[in-house]
């Protein structure tokens, strides 16, 4: 029972994690690279839930909520649909520069953001985001 509820809980605080950083890295969307880290931990605690067949019946099955199995799938489902697994195939340096020019944009946002000539001060480094990213969503890149 004691081991039963310390997965359960694991499972609620990597949850937690997950979907808070899920929160935070929405605009500009860098999910991919920012959340992998606790996905890994979510995937982590769902897998040791599933592989004993005592646990796996008691909190996946056992009624009709079935909130741990529903909270997954959700997960798994918003993570594929943002192509993060295809992540991989993307070099590093390009996630990178795509993360900084982003950065940048939103660095000058900031900066402008009061300026009646925001348009005109961030529109250079907007358009070389736009064109960066339009450059990678060819080569089937991510939404990092």
């Amino acid at each position: 029972e004691h081991f039963l509820i310390s997965l359960q809980l694991q499972f609620a605080s990597d949850s937690s994690d997950f979907t808070t950083c899920l929160g935070k890295n929405t605009k500009p969307v860098r999910i991919c690279v920012t959340c992998s880290d606790k996905y890994a931990m979510l995937t982590q605690s769902f897998l040791n839930i599933s592989k004993s067949d005592k646990c796996a019946t008691q909190l996946l099955d056992s009624d009709n909520a079935m909130v741990i199995r529903r909270l997954w799938d959700a997960y798994r489902n918003m993570w594929i649909s943002a192509s993060c697994e295809t992540c991989s195939g993307l070099s590093l340096n390009r996630t990178h520069e795509f993360v900084n020019k982003t950065d940048e944009v939103l660095q000058c946002f900031e900066e402008y953001k009061l300026h009646q000539y925001i348009c005109v001060n961030c529109s250079k480094k907007f358009d070389t985001l736009v064109t960066l990213f339009k450059d990678l969503s060819r080569k089937r890149f991510c939404l990092c």
